[in-house]
Order: structure tokens, then C-alpha cells, then sequence
């Protein structure tokens, strides 16, 4: 006769079973994310101050931070920590990745997507930056790119065709990941948008979207190139997204967000859009662990997750293969942005709504050209001078737009009526504005004259978008080059920060 097995061996196997059938039902991912990189390749540097209230207080390093190369190094750690759990590891860029350094200038894009294969993206959208080029330079760096980029809502002109991939779907164990892209409409009158590509409506888009992919997906991920608030808006509004992953405002999401689907609290179910973002330049590489599981229903949903930013640090060593890319590039510009053209004698922060940078831009041009005033739009100046030498490479990161410095004419009532719309950085002028109104306005230190006629200077860019119906007249000369003659001729360079302008507008940024 045979003998019965033990009570204790069909405890052991009711657990086994149990154990398998529950791991069955669940899936884990991590996703590592980046944004607006805006090709910063190499690491760099913030100012060593951060102001109250700005992302950069969340930063533990701000010196020597960033580096593709660097970057690639975590990003390897994490696979491999995560592929001896088991656990798959996917690599997300939310778009800008060009745009912002010499690299663009001088390689369209060209250096950036050789780097990013090098690392190993597998997923990817494109931002408005990467149409920020001629049309030919754009369809290049496409054909460079070896992971598939995602833009459900952009649409060639002339036919109607899709410009990248709406969607794909995905694996994960028993599991099936569909994810679609979205960029922001803001992009159609770039360079090789303008009159080539249409971009149909972000949340519009995003429901058509999640019709197409519910009935082949368990899971849906965006990736979205279309700010902050809009994913908050899609969030809200089309119900069926699980996870965003965002770029294009720049956000500092340290542990990411969530927007309610309902109200209702369910058991083991996270009922509501997880959205990330990591910031900027690539400082900090986005981490976001997601762990899935299949109810009675046989549904998946999220169960769980946990986001943060991991900081890139100088104690990172870099990534062999990747710092060979970089420096193919790299090597054969470095004398021309490595010259040094003068010296800045502190940080250029910015001290509330004091931005010394602009600041200092708005002076410069001012000078160079000889006008009374000069506006310059924010965000036309991508990044701050830090103490120290200043070369041409820092010019071009902080100025890096082919943007022409023009000169205008205009009466003070049309510079109170630009400075109401546009709440431009200034020289030559102080204004303070209250609730959408300017209220205290003067011009090289006298109040304004409505009816005087005042000479002006300002980029190619402000006057086209917010100077219509103004005659202007080019100087012939690009911004960054006037800037840089004039720190050349001056040697030495340092913030101002004089209250020049003075924004109190509720609900409204003041910067």
C-alpha cells in the first residue's frame, strides 16, 4: 500500500497554488521617464540660490548635475536591480528633447537622438522644439530616432496622414499596455509645423484615443508633450487614461499626481490618472513603480504606485558608449563654445520677480542699439549665467533661438497697450501692473508721455507674436550675437535686480 501524503505537504500545496494564482493576477513596471531635455547632453549648473517657491528648492545638488551619459549609468542600475526581481523597465521621453544648447545649434537634433538610442529609449513623443527647425533638418532627425515616437493628434496637411504613430500595444505578462501620444497644438506655428502638419484638439484626441485602445488594452498610458495643466484637463475628462507621463511645462513632480476619477474609494485600486513630469534638462531622472492587478472580473487596474525623481549627480560614473556619442559630437565644436567672452560676477538668479538674466539681455540689446526701451518675451531666455567664466556655449544655452534683434518706433500709449498683454522683461522702463492693468509706468525714469513717440528695440520673435501693426526694422544681427559683443566689450557682467517690473494680478504667475 502506498502511504498517505502528510496533512502538512496539501498545506504546502494550497499555498503554492495560492501563491501562483496570485501572482497570476498581478504585473509590476517601472517606468523611467525624462522632459524637455532640451539638449543638455553634458551636465550643467543652476544658480547656487534658489528662490523661495521655486522648483529648484527641491533639488539636493544644483551644481554638476545632468548628463546623458551619467543618466544612462542609473538608468542601467535600475534595469538590472529590477530585472533580477523580475520586474521590466521601459524608458519614456515626453518630447523637447532639442533645442537649448549648441548641440541644436549646430547638429539639428542629430546628436540628441544618437545619444538617446545609445541609452536604449523604448517609447517617446516628440515636443514643439523638435519642430523648431527647417522642415528637411525636422524629417532627418526623425529618420535618426530608433524608438517609436507617438503623436496620435498630429495630422500632415496635404492628405491627412499621420505624422507618427497614433498607439501601440504592448505586452506585460498576461497583461496588455496600450499607450498613444499627444502634443501640444501650441507647436503648429513652428518652423516645419507651419503650413505641413495640423494638431487637433489635446482632449478630443485623447478620448478617441482611449475608445480605440480600451477594447485591446488592459492598461492606457499617455505620453503627452502638452503641459501640466491640459494632462490635469485630460485627467479629468476622459475617463479610461491610468498614467500620464508629461512634459512641455517644465513641472517638478517629486512624488507625481493624481486626479480622482470618482469619488468613490474602491479596495485595492487606485480609481483616478497618475500623471509625472520630472522637470527639466534632464537633472533628475523620473521613477514611476506600477504595480497591476486583475479583480473577480478578470479586469486589470492600477493597484498601487509610487513616483519620485532621482537627482544626477557628479558621484554618477558615465556610461562608457554614451560618452563616446556625446563627445563625436561634442569634440569638434568645443573650441568654438568653449571661448571664453567675458566673465559674470555672480549668479544670475532671479530675486522674486527680479529675473537678472532678462535683465541683463533687455540691457545689452538696449545699449548695442542705442533705443530709448526694449521688451523681451519670457521665456526667449532658456537659461541663467552662472559666477564665473562665460563662454560662447553658455550664450547659446541661454539665448538658443535665430531670433534677429529689430528696432521700432512707438508712442506711450502703445507701450502701456503691449505692456498690458504681454507683461514683457524691460529696460529703459518700470511698470507695476495691478488686476490685468498697468498703474505706474515710467521711461528712463520720467513718467510716460501717451502721445510721445519712443524708440524701441526687441527680438524678431516679440514682434512678430505681439507687436502686430508696428513697423520694425532689423538690425541685421542675431540677439545672442549682439549679446555676446557687448559682454565681450564690457569684460564683466553683473545681476541687476531693480524692481522693474512688478506684477500683482490674482491667480495669474507673476513670472
Amino acid at each position: 500500500m502506498r502511504k498517505p501524503f502528510p496533512v502538512c505537504f496539501f498545506a504546502a500545496l494550497l499555498l503554492l497554488l495560492a501563491g501562483g494564482w496570485a501572482a497570476a493576477q498581478q504585473a509590476a513596471l517601472t517606468i523611467l521617464h525624462t522632459n524637455d531635455a532640451h539638449s543638455h547632453l553634458l551636465p550643467f549648473s543652476y544658480p547656487a540660490v534658489a528662490p523661495p517657491g521655486s522648483p529648484l528648492e527641491g533639488l539636493t545638488v544644483r551644481q554638476n548635475i545632468g548628463g546623458i551619459a551619467r543618466r544612462s549609468t542609473l538608468v542601467k542600475r535600475i534595469r538590472e536591480e529590477q530585472s533580477r526581481r523580475g520586474i521590466p523597465v521601459w524608458v519614456v521621453d515626453a518630447g523637447d528633447t532639442t533645442d537649448g544648447t549648441p548641440f541644436s545649434t549646430e547638429y539639428r537634433g542629430q546628436a540628441d537622438a544618437e545619444a538617446m538610442n545609445a541609452l536604449g529609449y523604448d517609447f517617446g513623443t516628440l515636443g514643439n522644439h523638435e519642430f523648431n527647425m527647417p522642415l528637411e533638418p525636422f524629417k532627418k532627425y526623425l529618420g535618426l530616432v530608433r524608438f517609436p515616437l507617438l503623436g496620435a493628434n498630429v495630422k500632415e496637411i496635404s492628405g491627412g496622414k499621420g505624422l507618427l504613430a497614433d498607439s501601440l500595444i504592448r505586452p506585460l505578462g498576461r497583461l496588455k499596455i496600450g499607450l498613444f501620444g499627444i502634443i501640444t497644438r501650441e507647436t503648429r506655428d513652428y518652423p516645419a509645423a507651419k503650413g505641413n502638419f495640423l494638431f487637433e484638439d489635446e482632449i478630443e484626441t485623447a478620448g478617441r484615443m482611449v475608445k480605440a485602445l480600451r477594447p485591446k488594452a488592459d492598461i492606457v498610458v499617455a505620453v503627452s508633450h502638452a503641459g501640466e495643466e491640459l494632462d490635469q484637463a485630460i485627467a479629468r475628462k476622459v475617463e479610461g487614461i491610468d498614467v500620464i507621463i508629461g512634459g512641455h511645462s517644465h513641472s517638478r513632480m517629486p512624488i507625481g499626481e493624481f486626479v480622482w476619477r470618482s469619488e468613490e474609494l474602491i479596495a485595492d485600486q487606485v480609481n483616478g490618472t497618475v500623471i509625472v513630469q520630472a522637470h527639466q534638462w534632464g537633472g533628475e531622472l523620473g521613477r514611476l513603480d506600477l504595480l497591476f492587478s486583475r479583480d473577480k472580473k478578470r479586469t486589470w487596474h492600477v493597484d498601487r504606485f509610487r513616483a519620485r525623481l532621482i537627482p544626477v549627480t557628479p558621484d554618477i560614473e558615465e556610461d562608457a558608449a554614451v560618452a563616446a556619442v556625446v563627445d563625436r559630437y561634442w569634440k569638434p565644436i568645443a573650441g568654438r563654445y568653449g571661448e571664453v567672452v567675458g566673465q559674470a560676477l555672480d549668479d544670475f538668479a532671479v530675486r522674486g520677480q527680479d529675473l537678472a538674466n532678462y535683465n541683463l539681455f533687455a540691457d545689452l540689446v538696449r545699449e548695442a542699439v542705442g533705443t530709448e526701451i526694449d521688451f523681451e518675451n519670457l521665456g526667449g531666455i532658456r537659461a541663467p549665467l552662472i559666477k564665473g567664466s562665460i563662454t560662447m556655449a553658455d550664450i547659446i544655452n541661454a539665448d538658443p533661438f535665430d531670433n534677429e534683434v529689430v528696432t521700432f518706433t512707438v508712442t506711450g500709449r502703445q507701450i502701456r497697450e503691449i505692456l498690458r498683454r504681454t507683461r514683457p522683461a524691460v529696460s529703459g522702463i518700470r511698470y507695476r501692473m495691478e488686476n490685468r492693468e498697468v498703474v505706474e509706468l515710467t521711461i528712463n525714469g520720467q513718467p510716460v508721455d501717451e502721445t510721445r513717440v519712443y524708440t524701441g528695440s526687441t527680438n524678431s520673435y516679440f514682434a512678430g507674436r505681439s507687436m502686430k501693426g508696428i513697423e520694425v526694422q532689423s538690425t541685421g544681427k542675431m540677439r545672442r550675437e549682439t549679446v555676446k559683443e557687448m559682454i565681450r566689450k564690457k569684460g564683466k557682467v553683473k545681476p541687476v535686480y531693480d524692481d522693474r517690473r512688478v506684477i500683482l494680478d490674482p491667480g495669474n504667475s507673476n513670472y
